[in-house]
């Protein structure tokens, strides 16, 4: 370091003033380069769920632009099954309609809803769809109603049967890993013939029910399916 020295000329005090050394333009060239070259890192919160191919978690902001593409390219047949955006609603306030939604069920304790992402491979972190557990009630039998939409891009892989799969053993699982559930239902549109497929293979029965439930703006007949815990 460098010093200085100066001397007042109304005393013999005098004062002293460091100066720090100036490091090395070469130091300071390769200091820059590394926060140049260094790379963002996103930190997502800590998944509620896994399964084999999967994780479950919450909706964030940065996951919109998946959310969206998917919804896009599932459009035609999402909207024949499940309700999107209400009249005049953008796809980016569906999004955090949806995103938001999710939070409140849990807060009351009505819902659990989860939006499923790749956990590994050259896909990892890629948007599979939502998988919720909705209508939760806890009396003398505690119930809640499933749903789920999958990625029309990603059918055919068995993501959706792992999803659901997983979804049940948690809704039946004791507190505090699960839900504690001791019945859940889903009613699936009767022309939705691979969620039919899903429900089948996750161990669900046709309880012979049938309802009009209004979907976009149009009603949609809907068989009941079911799964006891035991």
């Amino acid at each position: 370091m460098t010093i200085y020295r100066t001397v007042s000329m109304e005393s013999d005090m005098s004062l002293v003033f460091i100066q720090p050394k100036q490091p090395p333009q070469r130091l300071l060239t390769k200091v820059a380069s590394k926060v140049i070259n260094r790379r963002v890192v996103e930190v997502l919160p800590k998944p509620d769920m896994s399964t084999g191919r999967l994780i479950f978690r919450h909706l964030t902001r940065n996951d919109e632009s998946q959310f969206i593409e998917a919804i896009n390219h599932s459009r035609s047949l999402l909207r024949r099954w499940i309700p999107l955006n209400r009249e005049r609603e953008s796809d980016h306030r569906f999004f955090r309609r949806t995103m938001t939604r999710a939070r409140v069920g849990d807060v009351q304790g009505t819902a659990w809803r989860r939006a499923a992402f790749i956990d590994d491979g050259p896909d990892e972190g890629r948007f599979v769809g939502l998988f919720n557990l909705i209508k939760i009630e806890r009396g003398l039998e505690w119930t809640s109603e499933a749903n789920w939409w999958v990625d029309d891009r990603l059918a055919g892989q068995g993501l959706a049967t792992e999803a659901v799969q997983g979804l049940l053993d948690m809704g039946f699982s004791d507190h505090p890993m699960g839900l504690g559930l001791h019945r859940i239902r889903a009613m699936i549109c009767t022309d939705n013939l691979a969620s039919v497929r899903i429900a089948e293979k996750c161990g669900f029965t046709n309880t012979g029910i049938r309802d009009l439930l209004e979907i976009n703006n149009a009603l949609v007949a809907h068989h009941e399916f079911e799964r006891f815990a035991i």
